[in-house]
């Protein structure tokens, strides 16, 4: 008990007064939109999940990073080390979700917060400028470069940031965080009480009345891997709602609709790393074809059984990377996210058609995805008018 009650005094202090030049707030013009089809899937009422984007680039002296040229201007970390603009890769990815789920998720970002500084780990060390670019140098692939334990302290940055304020009042939904390598981000981290495993950090100590998703985003990589951190919370949510989930026993709906030939003896879906046709690891661009009953799936909860041809010609498109070749990786999450349940009612085994909710709207749910009688969504009236909702 005095352990919650510590971290609640510690959380409900203002936020962090640093020096205004700590923090660029993005002109809102500047945020990505999503573009809706005209006619959204499922209900027709497209869930809208309103997102605070935490966007890490540290500033690095000149000296630094051109000490040969000590008077040069301080840059981004991330225009130091080359890596990708997260804008246009969250623009990527709030379309592929939307496009892949007919429209029923519709992420809103409601705020871009440019951070110039780096984060406390959770032994309370800090980067320094010098430190981080010394150990860039001798490379990411050599971990004793780098500071251990890696890990960013999660309730530091969730009081430094003022989140459980702003989740309560039903300003925003959920959290992402763009950072860069040996940043020390979960995939996917849940904060508050009755937080669970979406494949990262469980911070149930955290004193909100909305628990809230912290998605960590690694720009040095691509919106295929932004979609495959929601496709590892898409496996560990359902896994919680159908009280398990073993590849090889086909027993639940999800257990059928994650099979692959490989590990479950038959093909449907496939899993996060294992497509329907897969031999091993992230094989995304096997050509081997096997039978699956992936586009059932597109019915369910009427499925036939009906069997096609599968393979990675089923995801040749629509994305290629920056080198012009097929992005098999990309093309296939937003394959998986397609077939994903998104049907109105309950299905015959007492859970939602519509597992898209699971993922989203969690605190609606109990852990076996029956409804909670007393959960609310948030009252958001311009979202209503446009037809939407928003998660409870």
């Amino acid at each position: 008990m005095r352990r919650l009650s510590t971290l609640a005094a510690l959380l409900l202090v203002l936020p962090s007064t640093r020096a205004a030049d700590d923090i660029e707030k993005l002109d809102p013009a500047r945020l990505p939109r999503v573009k809706p089809p005209a006619k959204i899937a499922g209900d027709g009422r497209p869930l809208v999940v309103k997102v605070l984007v935490l966007d890490f680039n540290p500033l690095i002296p000149g000296k630094v990073h051109s000490p040969d040229q000590p008077d040069a201007p301080a840059k981004g970390l991330r225009e130091v080390g080359g890596w990708n603009d997260p804008l246009p890769l969250a623009a990527g990815f709030i379309q592929d979700m939307c496009d892949a789920s007919g429209g029923l998720l519709q992420y809103e970002i409601v705020e871009w917060q440019v951070v110039r500084r780096f984060q406390k780990k959770k032994d309370g060390f800090v980067y320094t400028p010098e430190q981080y670019v010394s150990a860039l140098r001798q490379g990411t692939g050599k971990a004793e470069a780098w500071h251990q334990p890696d890990g960013l302290d999660y309730p530091a940055m969730i009081a430094e940031f003022d989140l459980v304020r702003r989740v309560d009042s039903g300003e925003i939904d959920e959290v992402w965080m763009m950072g860069l390598p040996y940043f020390g981000y979960w995939e996917a981290a849940m904060a508050g009480p009755g937080a669970f495993n979406i494949n990262g950090g469980v911070y149930d100590q955290i004193p909100c009345k909305r628990r809230f998703a912290i998605m960590g985003f690694n720009v040095e990589r691509g919106v295929a891997e932004m979609i495959h951190d929601v496709c590892h919370r898409t496996e560990s949510t359902m896994a919680r709602v159908y009280g398990g989930w073993k590849v090889d026993q086909l027993t639940t709906n999800w257990a059928k609709f994650a099979a692959n030939e490989k590990q479950s003896g038959t093909a449907a879906v496939g899993t996060c790393h294992y497509p329907a046709n897969a031999e091993k690891d992230y094989d995304y661009a096997n050509p081997r074809v096997v039978q699956s009953t992936a586009d059932d799936w597109l019915n369910f909860p009427n499925l036939t059984g009906e069997k096609k041809p599968v393979s990675r010609d089923n995801w040749a498109g629509p994305h290629k990377d920056a080198k012009g070749n097929i992005d098999y990786h990309r093309n296939y999450m937003i394959w998986f996210f397609t077939r994903l349940p998104r049907a109105p009612g309950v299905n015959a085994d007492g859970r939602l058609n519509n597992w898209w909710e699971y993922v989203y709207n969690f605190n609606a749910y109990d852990e076996r995805g029956r409804p909670l009688p007393d959960a609310k969504p948030v009252e958001d009236k311009t979202v209503a008018e446009r037809g939407g909702r928003r998660p409870a």
